[in-house]
C-alpha cells in the first residue's frame, strides 16, 4: 500500500484519545504509524488535504443486497465493493436473498472470503429459514461457525410465531442475532405504497402503518417469552419508533435501523408514479419522516442503512403496481442522511460506524497509533450533485440522479487498500 498522509484532518472517534482533534495522520503498510507527530517517511506519502475534512472509523452498512450469485446482471460482489467504497463504506453486511440463497456454510464462506483490490469487506447475513420462505429453520450453528454475522430472511419478513420463537431460542446458544423486517404479512399483501390520502388519490392499494406496529408488538412479546437478541430492520413509521422507545425504556435488549431514503421522501413524492420510489417498507407521511429523524437523533433508532436493492430496468420500467420493490442507495446513503437528517458529524459516525459494529459484533476500529487503518474520510459540508456518470452500480434504479447533496465521502482505507473518488481533487503528490 502507498504511504498516505492525512493532513490537518479532524478525528471523530469516541474511543480515540484524538477525538475531535485536528491533526496529521501518517499511514503506511495498512497501519496508522503516527498521529500528530512528524515522520521522516511522510515526505514520500500521498497527501489528502482539504479544509473541513473528517476521518472516522470505517463505516458499516448493515443491509445491502448483491446480485451474485444468480443475478449478476444486477450487481456482482466486485461492482458492489466499488459502490460501497464510493459511498464511504469499508464493511457491508449482505442480505441472503441471492440465487441460491445464502443458507449453507460454503455460501457464507464464499462471501466472507471474497477479496479484491478495494478496501471493502463483506459480512454475510445467513438465511434464517430455508430458501427464506419462513417455514423451516436453517442450520444456524454451521452458518455461525462459517462466519455469518446475523440471521435474517432479508427482504422477506419472518412472521410465524413458532419460527421466531425457535430462532430466538437456538440463537442464544452462541449469542446470535436475529434481524427481521417487522410486518404483518397478510395485511400488507398486494400493497403498493403507504395507506393514506395519497394512495386513495392514486388508486393504489395501501400498506397501513399497523402492519409495522403489529409486527413489532408481536416480536417484542415473543422476545420477552423466549429471550435472545433481536434487531428490527427498516423502521418506517412514527408509531414504530414509539414502540421501540417504550420497549427500550422497559429494558428490552433490542436494536433498530432506518433506511436513509426514508429521511428524504414521503408518500407525497409518489404523485409522478416514479417506480424508483417503490420500496418496502413504503415511504410514509411527513409526520413519520420527522419521527424517524428524531428517533435517530435521540438514540431510539441505532443505525442508518442503505437497504441497497439493485434491479434491472425491466423490473422497474413498468406500471407502478407491476414494478418490483427497491432502490440502489449504498453509494448515496451517507449523503442522503447528511442532507436530510441535519446530523452532526459525531452522530453520523455513531449511526454509520460505532453502533453497526457493536450490533454485528465486528472487530472494533479505532484511530490510534499502531492500529490497523480502517478509515472513512468525508467532508460533511461539501456540495455536490449525484449524476449517472458517478454511479458504480450495474443497476440504475435510483431516484437520486440530479439530486444536490451536502456531504460527501472522500476516501476509504482498509486492509492496506485505498480508494478515493476520482472526481474529487483532494489527493496530491
Amino acid at each position: 500500500m502507498e504511504k498516505i498522509l492525512l493532513k490537518n484532518i479532524t478525528v471523530i472517534d469516541e474511543n480515540s484519545a484524538f477525538h475531535c482533534h485536528t491533526t496529521d495522520i501518517f499511514i503506511a503498510d495498512g497501519m496508522i504509524v503516527s498521529i500528530g507527530e512528524s515522520n521522516p517517511e511522510a515526505g514520500e506519502a500521498k497527501v489528502i488535504q482539504a479544509e473541513g475534512l473528517i476521518v472516522s472509523p470505517g463505516w458499516v452498512d448493515m443491509r445491502a443486497l448483491c446480485g451474485e450469485p444468480g443475478y449478476e446482471h444486477r450487481e456482482t460482489l466486485h461492482s458492489l465493493s466499488q459502490v460501497a467504497a464510493a459511498g464511504g463504506y469499508t464493511d457491508v453486511a449482505l442480505l441472503p436473498n441471492t440465487f441460491p440463497v445464502i443458507q449453507t456454510a460454503d455460501a457464507v464462506a464464499a462471501v466472507k472470503n471474497f477479496r479484491n483490490h478495494l478496501p471493502v469487506a463483506f459480512h454475510p447475513i445467513a438465511a434464517a429459514s430455508v430458501e427464506s420462505r419462513g417455514e423451516e429453520m436453517t442450520e444456524l450453528m454451521d452458518l455461525h461457525y462459517a462466519g455469518a454475522v446475523a440471521f435474517s430472511d432479508g427482504i422477506q419478513p419472518i412472521y410465524k410465531s413458532t419460527l421466531i420463537v425457535k430462532l430466538l431460542l437456538y440463537l442464544q446458544q452462541f449469542g446470535g442475532l436475529l434481524m427481521n423486517l417487522p410486518s404483518e404479512k397478510h395485511l400488507a399483501a398486494s400493497g403498493q405504497m403507504h395507506e393514506g390520502v395519497q394512495s386513495t388519490q392514486l388508486g393504489l392499494k395501501g400498506i397501513p402503518t399497523v402492519c409495522e406496529t403489529l409486527g413489532i408488538s408481536q416480536q417484542l412479546q415473543l422476545l420477552q417469552y423466549a429471550g435472545g437478541r433481536l434487531h428490527f430492520s427498516c423502521i418506517s413509521s412514527a408509531a414504530g419508533v414509539e414502540l421501540i422507545r417504550r420497549a427500550k425504556a422497559e429494558g428490552f435488549h433490542i436494536t433498530a435501523d432506518v433506511a436513509s431514503y426514508h429521511l428524504a421522501f414521503t408518500d407525497a413524492d409518489l404523485d409522478t408514479f416514479d417506480t424508483n420510489l417503490k420500496v418496502i417498507p413504503p415511504l410514509r407521511s411527513q409526520e413519520d419522516r420527522m419521527a424517524l429523524i428524531e428517533g435517530l437523533h435521540t438514540g431510539v433508532i441505532d443505525a442508518i442503512v442503505s437497504n441497497h436493492i439493485p434491479l434491472e430496468s425491466e423490473a422497474k420500467q413498468l406500471e407502478f403496481d407491476l414494478a418490483e420493490f427497491g432502490m440502489i442507495n449504498l453509494q448515496t446513503s451517507f449523503a442522503v442522511a447528511n442532507t436530510f437528517g441535519n446530523f452532526t458529524p459525531q452522530t453520523i459516525v455513531r449511526l454509520l460506524a460505532t453502533n453497526p459494529r457493536k450490533i454485528l459484533g465486528l472487530s472494533p476500529a479505532t484511530i490510534q497509533p499502531n492500529a490497523q487503518a480502517c478509515l472513512t474520510i468525508f467532508h460533511p459540508c461539501l456540495r455536490w450533485t449525484f449524476q449517472p456518470i458517478h454511479n458504480y452500480s450495474f443497476s440504475a434504479n435510483s431516484p437520486f440522479f440530479g439530486q444536490d447533496f451536502t456531504g460527501c465521502p472522500v476516501a476509504t482505507i482498509r486492509d492496506g487498500k485505498f480508494f478515493t473518488l476520482p472526481f474529487l481533487p483532494l489527493m496530491h503528490k
